[in-house]
């Protein structure tokens, strides 16, 4: 009986053994952190846009006429100057030839009157014309010099009408649209084509009234196409509409820094546009409200605080003052700098100079 006595002491004693060993055996837990004065939502907004180009234009004929040939499509992209369409020129040809006729004989009668007046001038001069004679003839040769002038300048029109019934691209861009087609009658500044350039696009969102007065003209601003998910185009905040009636959005326009052949007028995109508050608001320290705690003493958090060994942080208990609750966590009005590791969750496992490793913000 004493031996069995003796053996169930010994038994827990080196139970109990083990346990103390075991306790003394801490184990690292890990944890995740936010480092203070950085919002865990960052300071950005998203809005849908849908890409422009920059100088975008109605082409149309400057004279009436029959639309004979549309040589573009919708898509096509053309080269500064290119024909993309053309009248029926033959009214227009009619009037250029009768012009250009009339000009002959405006010039033959002025070649005719400049002779009979340097004759009767050399007459005059020699008294063998009378004076009436003279300016008679010189008042011919002034007025077949302005019918020759007036025929030119009838030219010059007629030959700016036959050029007008050709339409050419005004700058290397894309065909956006086509409007009208051949066989149809069109007028004067009628629009045929809708016609963009493609060197440089903007990109158009609309910013609701509570975020208008935190972004400006000039600022940075990034564009994301769901098309090139790989692919971040940077831009500028270029105009700002002061707003439009009966409508709470505000129109914002972005001009690409880049251009690229794989983007087209029509795209839609993600614009982010990172939001400019006051000093103070950009000054503020916010942190996630799972990382405050709450004891008889007051409002706390733990800091992460890098220790010797590699890769491990040990647990420093941080009593602070709390200012108002944000949309993205408490503000910190005093305990806490700036760039300080706060650990954000498993407050209930952590004490004061626990041993952690971080896992990620």
């Amino acid at each position: 009986m004493k031996t069995k006595m003796q053996i169930l002491v010994l038994g827990a004693l080196m139970l109990a053994g083990c346990e103390g060993k075991e306790e003394k055996e801490e184990i690292i837990r890990p944890v995740f952190y936010q480092e203070a004065g950085k919002s865990i939502t960052q300071n950005t907004r998203s809005f849908s846009g849908v890409t422009q180009s920059s100088t975008e234009a109605k082409l149309s004929f400057k004279v009436n006429g029959l639309i004979e040939n549309v040589a573009v499509g919708m898509g096509d992209t053309v080269k500064n100057g290119t024909v993309i369409a053309r009248l029926d020129d033959s009214d227009y040809r009619i009037n250029y030839n009768k012009a250009e006729a009339s000009l002959k004989n405006a010039e033959a009668q002025l070649a005719a009157a400049k002779s009979a007046f340097l004759r009767v001038e050399n007459l005059y001069v020699n008294n063998n014309v009378s004076l009436s004679e003279y300016e008679k003839a010189k008042t011919q040769f002034e007025s077949a010099e302005t019918m020759m002038k007036t025929a030119r300048s009838q030219l010059n029109a007629a030959q700016n009408q036959l050029n007008y019934t050709i339409l050419r691209a005004p700058f290397d861009g894309v065909i956006s649209s086509v409007i009208a087609q051949e066989n149809e009658m069109t007028g004067a500044g009628h629009p045929v084509l809708v016609f963009a350039g493609i060197n440089k696009l903007e990109v158009k969102t609309a910013v609701p009234e509570n975020i208008i007065s935190q972004i400006n003209p000039g600022q940075d601003a990034t564009v994301r196409f769901s098309a090139f998910p790989e692919k971040i185009f940077t831009g500028i905040i270029i105009e700002m509409s002061p707003g439009l009636p009966n409508a709470s959005a505000y129109p914002v326009i972005v001009q690409l820094a880049e251009s690229s052949s794989r983007l087209f007028p029509g795209m839609t995109g993600t614009v982010e546009l990172p939001l400019k508050g006051d000093s103070l608001f950009l000054n503020r320290i916010v942190i996630a409200t799972d990382a405050v705690g709450h004891d008889q003493s007051g409002d706390y958090v733990f800091v992460a605080v890098k220790s010797n060994e590699s890769d491990l942080y040990v647990a420093e208990k941080r009593n602070i003052m709390l200012g108002e609750l944000q949309a993205d966590g408490y503000e910190i009005v005093s305990g806490l700098d700036k760039n300080e590791l706060v650990i954000t969750a498993g407050l209930s496992f952590l004490y004061d100079g626990r041993k952690v490793k971080l896992l990620g913000k």
